[in-house]
């Protein structure tokens, strides 16, 4: 399991080509392996279909009515070799420190564009979360709860390009939940 474990680290590590990212991805790891079941079914929400914003890479939502927009390591994928075909879509805002926020979504056994409606304890391990929106709020989604619809409207291999909008709620260890709401995603590996 150490082999593993280290192997699954140091493949993250350099995936992501982010030494912080590795650390919430090894978060996700241990959730999608020792996750809860929840037998809720998920809230009905209908998520913003503009993606106006096609043409240059972007993350960007409204978290409880306000604007959060990514301003650097914007990164998608669509099915890199060695994982279980995942759509992954990331993000940071704020300066490189340990108060830079950083949001992802990874989608597991996904074969291209559609629709994904999950909550945690998923069957496929799909996975949202936000990392340092306050000292309070350091992780939310992921282990403490989330809800979400993504509807992923554009994939390709080569070049990669994700497109995709989202919307949904996140539980914060404060116990604050956060409404997600037009969420809207772009990626092309070329857009630098």
């Amino acid at each position: 399991m150490k082999t593993f474990l280290n192997f699954y680290l140091m493949s993250i590590k350099v995936f992501f080509r982010y030494e912080y990212l590795y650390q919430y991805c090894f978060i996700a790891f241990f959730v999608r392996l020792y996750g809860c079941g929840n037998s809720q079914n998920p809230t009905r929400i209908t998520p913003n279909t503009d993606t106006s914003l096609s043409g240059k890479n972007n993350l960007s939502m409204l978290i409880n009515g306000k604007e959060w927009t990514a301003d650097n390591n914007i990164f998608g994928a669509f099915h890199p070799k060695g994982y279980n075909k995942p759509i992954l879509i990331s993000g940071s805002k704020g300066k490189k420190d340990k108060n830079e926020q950083t949001f992802n979504i990874n989608l597991f056994n996904a074969d291209g564009s559609g629709t994904f409606i999950f909550s945690n304890g998923n069957k496929d391990l799909n996975v949202a979360q936000l990392g340092n929106l306050s000292a309070d709020n350091y992780l939310c989604g992921s282990i403490m709860g989330y809800e979400m619809k993504v509807i992923v409207t554009k994939t390709s291999l080569d070049p990669v390009i994700v497109e995709a909008t989202f919307e949904g709620k996140m539980t914060c260890p404060t116990g604050e939940t956060l409404n997600i709401t037009r969420g809207a995603f772009y990626y092309n590996e070329n857009n630098f």
